[in-house]
């Protein structure tokens, strides 16, 4: 594979991260940013009603900007399907990019411990790839996942910089377990930016078809992405 060639995958895995899609270089995920101070966690307390009533007015707002798109989505929209005044959503958030950017944040849910488990080599390459696109899977076609995959990082300013790099963080956890598989001879010698880009990119359009209740559960779709990319690159022994 040439120079040029290599150097035009790794840009279109810069223009994938930046249509809903992909994400490896920074050692956490973006921090959430809280709108609430001195939460309790007690159960009844204000500030776990609060908590509580802002993830639901998130998870509404997902849920318009994924289906109706973010620009055709008003405060007025979100307000309503919630069944409150406009202005109270600002006791909840200061306005529409940062609801967008908190959808994404949660988007990435737990995906921080599941990078971590993908450094643990007690298990081969092709089963930790397998572990992580499952929870990859599940992360996207969630109500959060969706609006990343569906909106993407475009509508917000410097915000967006965080989901970008955590993005970035995902592919290289994919481009080394490859290379790992290679160095151990369980996968063939192969581009680790190929695959990552094979993988995220059938990974990343299952939210767009995917509806509960089909034929195919998660796991099954990506049981079969799975197979078919390890009869490619796997070593058979």
């Amino acid at each position: 594979m040439t120079k040029k060639t290599i150097q035009n995958v790794d840009t279109a895995l810069v223009e994938m991260a930046e249509t809903p899609s992909k994400p490896a270089i920074s050692t956490t995920s973006p921090k959430k940013v809280t709108t609430t101070k001195n939460v309790t966690g007690k159960r009844g307390s204000p500030g776990k009603k609060h908590e509580d009533k802002l993830t639901a007015i998130l998870r509404t707002a997902a849920q318009l900007f994924a289906d109706n798109g973010y620009e055709a989505t008003s405060l007025d929209t979100i307000a309503d399907r919630m069944g409150m005044h406009k202005a109270t959503l600002y006791h909840y958030t200061k306005g529409k990019e940062e609801i967008l950017y908190q959808c994404l944040i949660r988007s990435f849910s737990d995906l921080d411990k599941v990078l971590e488990q993908m450094e643990d080599r007690s298990s081969p390459p092709l089963s930790r790839l397998r572990t992580f696109s499952k929870h990859l899977a599940y992360a996207q076609n969630s109500d959060f996942g969706r609006c990343l995959v569906q909106v993407g990082v475009r509508p917000l300013a410097e915000s967006g910089n965080d989901i970008k790099k955590f993005q970035k963080r995902l592919d290289n956890t994919v481009r080394s377990l490859v290379t790992e598989g290679i160095a151990d001879a369980s996968i063939k010698p192969c581009n680790p930016a190929l695959i990552s880009a094979l993988l995220f990119g059938a990974l990343n359009w299952v939210p767009r078809w995917y509806k509960e209740g089909q034929q195919l559960n998660i796991d099954q779709i990506v049981d079969s992405f799975i197979d078919t990319i390890t009869d490619g690159i796997a070593i058979q022994k």
